[in-house]
């Protein structure tokens, strides 16, 4: 191990890994941040798609059935309907 590791620790002190200091020549970016506009848009159109779904269907069977065509995973429309109820809330809220 080189000696420009530093230990990464629990609270308790326990060693976890190590960690050598940044590469002076590397840009400095958040990779995290970095994906989080892309991958904002990207559930932002399955929200969208998921939402329109259940506005145009009336039922419990029809969303079923529109849900199956559209091809969009249980993730997508739960997320998608937990947004409308939040919409929703908000609207009765201010009535």
């Amino acid at each position: 191990m080189s000696d420009d590791m530093t230990p990464v620790t629990a609270p308790d002190g326990t060693v976890l890994g190590w960690m050598s200091a940044p590469d002076p020549d590397e840009r400095d970016l958040d990779y995290f941040e970095a994906d989080r506009v892309p991958k904002a848009g990207r559930r932002s159109a399955a929200i969208d798609q998921a939402a329109a779904l259940l506005d145009s269907a009336f039922t419990a069977d029809e969303v079923g059935e529109m849900w199956a065509a559209s091809g969009l995973s249980g993730d997508d429309l739960d997320s998608a309907a937990n947004v409308a109820f939040e919409l929703w809330t908000i609207e009765q809220q201010r009535k």
